[in-house]
């Protein structure tokens, strides 16, 4: 893998990059035995909870990389979530961002999840995820162009 580390001075964090792929390395998470279902692995809605918290760091992230101005982001769908394989107690998982689109309000990301078990990385889980910029005025909320004014 061809990696590179990126600092962007609006996104305010250094991000792990893997340039032959196209994708950025947006959360890494040990997974902890307080998320465990009845049947001992992770809990399909902790994974969830973290591929939503991936794909907003990855689309503010490309917003960023664009020079965009920063945008407020909220989660409108979340589509194809294809659980691969179960996730354990003591993994520790990788969340991958990849931007599939950014359309006049929205943007979407694609997210995979990984781990590396007995040295070979294994596919978790994987999903689309949809964001929309948003204006709040009290407790309004109405969507904004993602694409703005770019920044000089």
């Amino acid at each position: 893998m061809n990696t590179e580390v990126r600092r962007h001075k609006d996104f305010g964090a250094i991000t792990l990059s893997d340039e032959s792929n196209g994708r950025n390395l947006a959360l890494k998470v040990m997974m902890m035995p307080r998320d465990t279902n009845p049947y001992g692995t992770i809990f399909g809605g902790v994974i969830l909870s973290y591929i939503d918290q991936a794909g907003a760091i990855g689309a503010r992230f490309e917003i960023a990389r664009n020079n965009y101005p920063a945008q407020d982001l909220v989660t409108v769908a979340m589509e194809s979530v294809e659980f691969h394989q179960p996730v354990f107690v003591g993994d520790c998982v990788s969340f991958w961002t990849e931007l599939r689109s950014i359309g006049k309000t929205s943007i979407t990301m694609h997210i995979t999840v990984e781990t590396d078990r007995e040295g070979k990385v294994t596919k978790l889980t994987e999903a689309d995820v949809t964001y929309v910029s948003v204006k709040t005025d009290g407790h309004t909320r109405r969507p904004v162009p993602i694409r703005g004014r770019k920044l000089d």
